[in-house]
């Protein structure tokens, strides 16, 4: 199996503590996502690691693709983590990490994944550069804009 890394960042005009509360709320991402996504907790509990959540969204020309997602990781207010697991793909982990830098929050979005040679060759180079990157950046942008709107709210 090959593992494949990919980070995307952007530059939040907004406070640490509202940044890595909206991006930890797992039924907030359909707001910021690209494409159609629906996430809905399995239980009412606060969020915590393993915390468990199911989700139906967009891949390629699949629409309502399910996913089962787990909380892996949660450090208020600098680091959250997920699991996605895929029926095709397996196990896809999501960590954003935050950081102020000159009273805006620096968000970093990294992707892991394990996929075979043949796979990881595609995706390479043809996913991740034609629709993945451009995807993450643009709703990345869109977290951006709801997150510095919400602040002078």
């Amino acid at each position: 199996m090959t593992t494949i890394i990919r980070s995307v960042q952007i530059l939040v005009n907004t406070n640490l503590q509202t940044a890595f509360e909206y991006v930890a709320d797992l039924t907030k991402h359909s707001e910021w996502s690209v494409g159609e996504l629906k996430i809905e907790a399995v239980s009412p509990e606060p969020i915590q690691v393993g915390k468990e959540y199911v989700s139906k969204g967009e891949f390629a020309i699949q629409k309502e693709r399910p996913n089962k997602l787990k909380v892996t990781e949660f450090e208020p207010p600098q680091k959250f983590g997920f699991v996605a697991n895929d029926p095709t793909i397996g196990d896809v982990f999501h960590t954003f990490t935050f950081v102020e830098k000159e009273n805006k929050v620096l968000v970093t979005r990294t992707m892991r994944l394990e996929l075979n040679p043949f796979m990881a060759f595609g995706f390479a180079l043809f996913v991740y550069p034609l629709t993945g990157n451009p995807s993450m950046k643009r709703a990345f942008d869109k977290l951006k804009a709801i997150s510095e709107n919400s602040k002078n709210r």
